[in-house]
């Protein structure tokens, strides 16, 4: 028996599944796997698409019904790119002062109009 994920030989019987079928377990990946089951795994190439998606800001639900993953696996796979991006994208976290953030915007404003005004 050939393991479905990675096609390796080296396999052993592992049991049964709950619905009777014969349960096998790859050495080499070490997945378990029933004959003729469904491949539940999701490519590589499936999950660039997966994250290009993520990047249009389409709906999750859209990207499972589309992609064919459960939201369960969608939000496990997004925890997983989250967690391998890197930790400094240049993101400050604290919010400026608001006061401050507000006079120099309307100082920038002033500057603005009175240029319009004089040119």
């Amino acid at each position: 028996m050939n393991c479905t994920h990675c096609g390796s030989e080296d396999t052993k019987k592992n049991g049964h599944t709950h619905y009777g079928k014969q349960n096998y377990y790859c050495k080499r990946c070490k997945r378990q796997f029933v004959e003729g089951g469904q491949d539940w795994f999701v490519s590589e190439s499936e999950k660039i698409l997966i994250k290009k998606l993520l990047l249009e800001r389409i709906s999750l639900e859209g990207i499972c019904r589309v992609m064919d993953v459960s939201s369960a696996w969608l939000a496990n796979y997004i925890v997983k790119v989250y967690e391998s991006s890197p930790d400094d994208l240049n993101v400050v976290l604290e919010l400026p002062n608001q006061t401050q953030y507000l006079e120099d915007r309307f100082e920038e404003e002033i500057q603005r109009i009175k240029k319009k005004k004089d040119g």
